[in-house]
């Protein structure tokens, strides 16, 4: 099966269609959370998930649109989720109401943060460390950092081997007999490892391989759509340099 790997989508429904334009051969979608915040097309973004039976988790944005009645804390990012989610269908809110802190598809762990909290920030060697002794999966998936790269486990003589490679400029990561891996395809919709575009990934678990991409697309579409939204300048600039 190969299936199609997207994660912190934040409502840029132009990086999405940029994704769909380009990627091939794709037979699922595995979701690994975030479809709401920063950007104007959250319903469009939730709606193509929900129907295309996106297999996925909760993302922390997502699950604070979901609690925006109890949250106690104020911004502009809480701001947006409120916009997003006075325009969000009854079928799109219920979509993301659905979705677990952790899913396993053909052995592989998917969540947003780490094996060992789903909304933790995993992006160091001992957090991997620990996300790899969180879980026997030979396969993680996860985003939350907006990063594309991937930290690999193998168990030797002296204790637990990790080591960390960025996958920035896309490329292909195959397994070893016995290494294991922690992947981030990156961000579709806000990317923050400083290369412009919308990350995805392909994973074909069959062949048991991992392909990392970058779609290019025209980051202007996303400035109109912020003018016309009347949200901050600042969402487009971080488009400009990814990061």
């Amino acid at each position: 099966m190969r299936y199609l790997i997207l994660s912190d989508l934040h409502g840029n429904w132009n990086a999405l269609e940029a994704i769909l334009r380009e990627a091939r051969d794709w037979e699922r979608v595995l979701f690994l959370g975030d479809a709401v915040g920063y950007y104007p097309d959250a319903e469009r973004v939730v709606s193509w998930l929900a129907s295309h039976g996106a297999v996925g988790v909760l993302g922390n944005h997502d699950a604070w649109m979901l609690s925006l009645g109890s949250l106690d804390v104020e911004g502009p990012i809480l701001e947006i989720i409120a916009w997003q989610a006075e325009r969000m269908s009854a079928a799109s809110h219920a979509y993301l109401s659905k979705l677990p802190m952790a899913v396993t598809v053909e052995g592989a762990l998917v969540v947003h943060g780490s094996p060992c909290d789903p909304m933790q920030y995993l992006d160091d060697l001992e957090l991997a460390r620990q996300g790899f002794d969180c879980t026997a999966a030979r396969w993680v998936f996860h985003g939350h950092t907006h990063l594309a790269g991937a930290y690999l486990s193998l168990d030797g003589p002296n204790g637990q081997w990790v080591r960390y490679q960025r996958y920035t400029n896309g490329g292909e990561l195959i397994l070893a007999p016995k290494v294991r891996a922690i992947v981030n395809p990156g961000s579709v919709g806000q990317p923050r490892d400083g290369a412009p575009g919308a990350a995805y990934a392909i994973w074909d678990s069959s062949e048991d391989l991992v392909e990392f991409h970058r779609a290019t697309y025209d980051l202007k579409q996303v400035l109109r759509r912020i003018e016309e939204a009347g949200f901050p300048n600042w969402l487009y600039e971080r488009l400009l340099h990814g990061k």
